[in-house]
């Protein structure tokens, strides 16, 4: 008799020579109707180079005009066994679909061993977004564009399927999907364990024993049998859980029922915890940052920090100077490879984003694309580190601004200590940018130097992405989406307590009688298409153009793109082409 290595009777085993047999779980039913319930069903390839793909099942008499809720659904198997078109799921998942009339996807991920964890989530997640792909028309499968309710949307599955559900519904709590709303979750005995037992879990140590051997076997690079993949009491992130309703079923006699039951119990806690926070939060402006009763301010994004080394994709040296130590004022300076010593080249003053209020000149969200821009145009950047409300609500920020570029001015005389700013900057090349709270600087900082001056330097230009710029009356579209209007609304209140309003100069260039005053001859402006800030961008030119101001405005709109998305994915299709127009825009003399 062959050896077994692996035995996890009745389900499969693993044999020394490293041939797997499952003994359950192998069977397929052919995608066609099924002929008692009426429901359709098809297979759908997903990505075929790492063979992932999904069932999809659609109930009889769909109304083409009234569109139904969607149930991805994961199948279960100990991550070893069974598939979408297995005869387990077959029936079950018909009856489902006919009585709730409901769109199904149930997903076809990769099982252990070959394909050990955490690939089944990774597989979830993409089929995940596939499915949500088609909320907003780009995908091509008929069934979810044209029936597909993606506001009514559940995920479900059974043992370590219901693991999966749950954990692929933390993600979405994570890092949503753009057109889904998640509404509940359905956990039919779902698969969790720990290390220390719970309640009766001593009462069968042979199930116990299985349970932990299998986790092990399937998972065997985790942190054991409390990793959070297998406890979600353990799970920092359970509190994102991204649904408003949440189902279980245990059944009486599966071992697994105790851990169903303080699933809930466990949720419950959390759900205290968080409204007892709640309570305490004074600003909340998810997913930016809430400030507490107590004081403190917790900013939930744009943390992140890029030593300041030089790029190994593109050469570009970088470092960190300090402006004025005193107020904690900074910059990072990129300089390009390869520069002519005697010929000098363009300047190029950048301000992060971050309405304000997060990110910083060293973030991760700056570091790709402002190295690119270095190499690409052959410019020097100072990307400048202003102050942050609401620690130092606006005009800080605007001012730390003006103290930068004072520095950097008075490097145009041989007065400043910079090397690479003496030895290589053209003074009379010049370019302000910035990307929403920092194109809305950008914008100030040239309305300055028209009206002041920076002796020693002449402003050619100024590039903003996606600014941000509002006003009290809605223009175009922006009464489309209400919720993001009082978004933005409240997040300038709270960055500019003094200010005079939603009409402040400061936020709506068209009530700033110095607009005419802008100091450069040409403004390039890129807009996204599905950001909510582009009306105003659109209308930026219109009101510059209506000021008396004598330039060149040109506005960019990138169609089906979100607010700053060059910053996201500068390497794609329309990132790349912004990157082309802002060389050419930093280059023309």
């Amino acid at each position: 008799m062959e050896e077994i290595v692996h035995d996890f009777f009745p389900f499969m085993r693993v044999y020394k020579d490293g041939r797997i047999v499952r003994l359950m779980g192998e069977g397929f039913v052919p995608p066609a109707s099924d002929p008692e319930t009426g429901v359709q069903i098809k297979d759908v390839e997903i990505d075929p180079q790492i063979n992932l793909s999904a069932r999809l099942y659609l109930p009889k008499n769909v109304d083409t005009l009234q569109k139904i809720p969607l149930f991805v659904y994961f199948h279960g198997g100990g991550f070893v066994i069974e598939s979408a078109s297995s005869p387990s799921y077959h029936k079950y998942i018909s009856k489902v679909a006919a009585e709730a009339k409901v769109v199904i996807v149930s997903v076809n991920y990769r099982l252990a061993p070959e394909y050990l964890l955490p690939i089944a989530y990774e597989d979830s997640w993409l089929a995940l977004k596939w499915v949500a792909s088609h909320a907003s028309d780009d995908g091509h499968e008929p069934w979810l564009k044209d029936h597909a309710d993606f506001n009514r949307v559940y995920f479900g599955g059974d043992s370590a399927g219901g693991n999966i559900a749950h954990h692929i519904a933390i993600r979405v709590g994570l890092e949503k999907l753009d057109g889904m709303k998640l509404e509940g979750i359905f956990l039919a005995c779902p698969f969790f364990w720990g290390k220390d037992p719970i309640d009766g879990e001593g009462e069968n140590l042979g199930c116990k024993d299985i349970f932990e051997k299998l986790w092990l076997f399937v998972n065997p690079n985790s942190s054991g049998l409390d990793d959070p993949l297998i406890n979600p009491e353990k799970d920092p992130k359970l509190s994102s859980l991204g649904c408003d309703k949440v189902v279980v079923y245990v059944a009486g006699k599966d071992s697994l029922r105790f851990r169903g039951f303080y699933y809930k119990e466990v949720l419950e806690k959390i759900l205290r915890l968080i409204l007892s926070a709640m309570a305490e939060i004074v600003h909340d402006l998810f997913p930016l940052i809430r400030v507490y009763k107590d004081g403190r301010i917790e900013r939930l994004m744009g943390e992140g920090f890029v030593p300041p080394e030089s790029d190994s994709e593109t050469g570009v040296q970088i470092k960190d100077i300090e402006i004025d130590p005193e107020i904690n004022l900074s910059a990072r300076l990129y300089l390009p490879k390869n520069i002519d010593l005697v010929q000098k080249i363009p300047l190029f003053v950048y301000f992060h984003g971050g309405a304000f209020v997060i990110e910083s000149s060293s973030s991760p969200t700056y570091h790709k694309h402002l190295s690119m821009v270095a190499a690409e145009a052959k410019v020097v950047i100072v990307s400048v580190n202003y102050r942050l409300a609401p620690e130092y609500p606006l005009p800080i920020a605007y001012e730390d601004s003006w103290i930068a570029l004072k520095w950097i001015a008075s490097h145009a005389n041989g007065d400043g200590y910079e090397p690479w700013l003496k030895d290589h900057a053209n003074y009379n090349r010049v370019y302000f940018g910035g990307d929403s709270a920092g194109g809305n600087i950008a914008h100030h900082m040239a309305i300055r130097v028209g009206l002041e001056k920076l002796e020693g330097v002449k402003l050619d230009g100024i590039f903003l992405a996606c600014p941000y710029f509002w006003g009290k009356d809605l223009i175009d579209g922006e009464g489309a989406n209400l919720f993001v209007k009082d978004c933005i609304d409240k997040l300038w209140l709270f960055a500019n307590p003094n200010g005079s309003g939603l009409d402040d100069p400061l936020i709506n260039p068209e009530k700033d009688p110095k607009l005419r005053s802008l100091g450069c001859e040409k403004v390039l402006v890129y807009v996204a298409g599905k950001d909510a800030l582009r009306f105003r961008g659109l209308y930026y030119k219109e009101a510059l153009e209506k000021s008396g101001w004598p330039g060149t405005v040109e506005v960019v709109e990138v169609k089906d793109e979100e607010h700053v998305f060059h910053l996201f994915a500068p390497e794609a299709e329309n990132g790349m082409a912004m990157l082309k127009k802002l060389v050419c825009f930093l280059n023309q003399s």
